[in-house]
């Protein structure tokens, strides 16, 4: 027998009077997978997870957290999650370590209990020397790791990760995405959320692409990619080197481009009609073709391209 999924959501709706933020929302996190929920702003990605976490009453549809229904049984899906918002909810007077003391306590553990989980916590977030530091004395990268610590404060089942690296300098995000790895490896279910969709492709086994309240595909990042129509993409460098757009504008197979990192990214309609036109094109424009290639579409490469299509019309990977 298969074991119960940390998540499962089947028909989900809610709308905020006029406006519908979820439209049938279907999807399953099993356990033990880090599950990337992703999404323009206003999506309903923030609506998703406050109804996950009891929050927030859904209008329509199934939600089970932890093998219980949210609405029945939302103390018992509590007391088994996690949450981190995008912005801490810690007091900022009281030191890193009263604030999770003060949380184990919340959550009905023992003085004993949470005293050891506040300096096993701190060990593990490489903040075992800022105990006595006030929570509002920390920079950003610290106090987004107190924040995490903090929902893991009850050891949960499953935690929801909103954003959790926006605004960090390069070294704290990478530090906390390995983090999350770490946690997720301990037997942590994560519901991550992020606009970094590389970062989401690097952690993730399984994603979603929420557009205007509706799925607009979810399975593996490589089946996203695999699913993205008429994504035929080139890289091309010139010599020597100028400003291409307007060139690239007049080649009719060329459907975007768009300069990143010194070299030109393309998106074709078909790449051989594409590769003739470029050194046509070139070639009366007085530049060479000093390199080309053709890289595999990434994540982002895919999300683009289904907000591009409006998304909802996009079939769902099984």
């Amino acid at each position: 027998m298969s074991a119960v999924a940390a998540i499962t959501v089947s028909g989900l709706s809610k709308s905020f009077g006029s406006l519908q933020a979820l439209h049938e929302v279907n999807f399953t996190v099993p356990r033990g997978e880090i599950f990337a929920y992703l999404g323009p702003n206003g999506a309903g990605k923030t609506t998703t997870i406050r109804i996950l976490a009891g929050l927030l009453q859904r209008d329509a549809g199934e939600v089970s957290v932890c093998g219980a229904d949210v609405a029945r049984e939302p103390v018992f899906v509590k007391e088994r999650i996690g949450v981190v918002p995008d912005e801490s909810n810690l007091y900022p007077e009281l030191t890193c370590r009263r604030n999770l003391e003060y949380l184990g306590e919340l959550y009905g553990l023992r003085r004993k209990v949470r005293t050891s989980k506040a300096t096993e916590l701190l060990s593990f977030f490489d903040l075992a020397d800022r105990g006595a530091t006030p929570f509002g004395a920390l920079s950003r990268g610290l106090k987004r790791r107190l924040t995490i610590a903090a929902a893991l404060v009850h050891d949960p089942e499953l935690v929801f990760l909103d954003e959790p690296t926006s605004g960090l300098d390069v070294p704290s995000a990478r530090a906390l995405r390995e983090l999350i790895r770490t946690i997720n490896l301990q037997g942590a279910t994560i519901f991550l959320t992020t606009h970094n969709l590389q970062e989401a492709e690097a952690l993730s086994q399984r994603v979603l692409i929420l557009i205007r309240g509706r799925v607009a595909a979810q399975g593996t990042p490589g089946e996203i990619r695999q699913r993205v129509r008429r994504l035929n993409l080139l890289e091309v460098s010139f010599s020597p080197e100028i400003e291409a757009g307007p060139l690239l504008k007049a080649c009719p197979a060329v459907l975007q481009a768009f300069p990143q990192n010194g070299v030109w990214r393309l998106e074709a309609a078909e790449v051989h009609a594409s590769l003739e036109q470029l050194v046509a094109f070139a070639a009366a424009a007085g530049v060479r073709i000093s390199a080309i290639s053709t890289p595999t579409a990434s994540l982002e490469d895919a999300f683009m391209s289904f907000l591009q299509e409006g998304g909802p019309e996009v079939e769902a990977v099984p």
